[in-house]
């Protein structure tokens, strides 16, 4: 990759660099070679297989449990109310879920619980609401949902093909997710195409959906001060954003798409890096770099004790 395509962020402590971050930077007006693991940044595709069949069967989905589906929630009040809410109204049982308990990424709710003696539980996991729409997915194919995790599952087949459809390379690879569910390995360009892709296909009102549940419920997508979150609140445009683990974002505005993918798999690094670009280049306010600039330079006697350079 040419250096031209990468951004480094450098911490300063007293005048001196401490540690850097290199953040590879992918536009879909390039093509690359490279092949990277999407994790959660995929879930706004990863959702419109079951939007797809739920239109078959002249099911509609609130643009909140659309929201809920693709997001790495933040395991807050409204978001275990809101799984509990859409798994009640189509009467499947959250226990089967097989992501595993997690502290919630919300550090206030996850010390609440601890501070009343209640455990973290699958539900708090960022990514239960995906497997809540995959048990839903099953529900609709009137399959048994008891290996929706695997590849061999109907629900995973049906998911996979559309992933050769739009991202129309089937050389895709399979890993294991963090969550349990298959994570996918492709090529950056494909990725970033699959975009321009949908909005001419049979997936173009699913996409639109789910663009628009980005933009009205971006506080289900992540969660309170979570980097994506407060990407599609300050933008200065409609745009979606999404997180990934290891160091990846994707952000797009349905003409223009960008990946951050840093290296050494940092969220540090990734927020900061694409939270500086777009506002650079006028995508968003100062705001979420703003946030990240503080919380990263502060100590514990909340003074500015590190300068933070993207360059």
């Amino acid at each position: 990759m040419s250096e031209d395509n990468k951004l480094t962020v450098n911490l300063y402590r007293d005048g001196s660099i401490e540690s850097s971050h290199v953040v590879n930077l992918y536009s879909n007006k390039k093509q690359y070679d490279d092949y990277f693991f999407p994790r959660s940044s995929v879930k706004p595709m990863q959702v419109i297989p079951l939007l797809l069949e739920a239109t078959n069967q002249n099911i509609e989905f609130t643009s909140e449990e659309i929201a809920l589906f693709a997001a790495s929630h933040s395991g807050q009040v409204e978001h275990i109310e809101l799984l509990r809410e859409t798994a009640k109204k189509f009467k499947v049982d959250l226990d089967n879920i097989i992501c595993g308990p997690q502290r919630p990424f919300h550090d206030e709710t996850a010390d609440n619980l601890l501070v009343i003696g209640e455990k973290f539980t699958k539900l708090h996991n960022n990514c239960s609401g995906k497997h809540l729409s995959m048990l839903i997915f099953s529900k609709l194919l009137s399959v048994d949902s008891s290996n929706y995790y695997d590849l061999i599952h109907k629900t995973q087949e049906i998911t996979k093909q559309y992933f050769i459809e739009i991202f129309e390379n089937e050389d895709i690879g399979f890993g294991i997710d963090g969550c349990g569910l298959p994570a996918i390995n492709l090529n950056v360009t494909n990725f970033l195409n699959s975009i321009k892709f949908m909005q001419k296909t049979r997936s173009a009102e699913s996409w639109n959906k789910v663009f628009q549940a980005y933009l009205a419920h971006p506080e289900i997508i992540g969660g309170e001060n979570r980097t994506d979150t407060n990407i599609i609140i300050n933008s200065e445009r409609k745009l979606l954003a999404k997180s990934g683990a290891e160091g990846v974002l994707f952000v797009t505005d349905n003409s223009e798409s960008f990946i951050f993918n840093c290296t050494d798999g940092s969220k540090r690094g990734v927020d900061l890096a694409a939270s500086y670009f777009l506002y650079s280049n006028g995508w968003i306010n100062k705001k979420p770099f703003e946030y990240l600039d503080n919380i990263y330079t502060s100590n514990r006697q909340n003074t500015r004790a590190v300068e933070i350079e993207v360059v």
